[in-house]
């Protein structure tokens, strides 16, 4: 099934979601791909699971790799766009990742003043 996708304006966006949004028009089939396995995460592990966008984007690249006899990118950048606009297309979606702040706003997903730092600290 192919979700048609509105084109929006993109003049207000930081340049990396400039970026993502580009991609994502031009690679329909990855937000597609993104949506099937995180419906088939809930229904495995329950409608309240969380998981990580990182983990299905490495299946997408798994995914695409095998099916595609080229050359095909996926962008670590695009991930957490992605992330966003899979919980704000997709209402089951809801929760499914936990979110951090962005260095800019981004048009879609929450208030960067109600997300945690984007930092990461790593305990050795």
């Amino acid at each position: 099934m192919m979700v048609q996708l509105a084109l929006r304006d993109t003049t207000s966006c930081s340049r990396l979601e400039q970026n993502f949004w580009e991609y994502h028009f031009g690679h329909p089939e990855v937000y597609q791909m993104l949506v099937q396995f995180a419906q088939e995460w809930r229904e495995r592990r329950g409608s309240e699971s969380t998981g990580g966008m990182k983990m299905l984007w490495e299946r997408v690249r798994w995914e695409m790799a095998i099916q595609s006899s080229g050359t095909f990118k996926c962008n670590n950048n695009h991930h957490p766009f992605y992330a966003r606009l899979l919980m704000d297309r997709n209402p089951e979606l809801a929760g499914i990742f936990n979110l951090r702040k962005q260095r800019v706003q981004a048009t879609i997903g929450p208030d960067n003043r109600t997300l945690p730092s984007g930092e990461h600290s790593y305990a050795y």
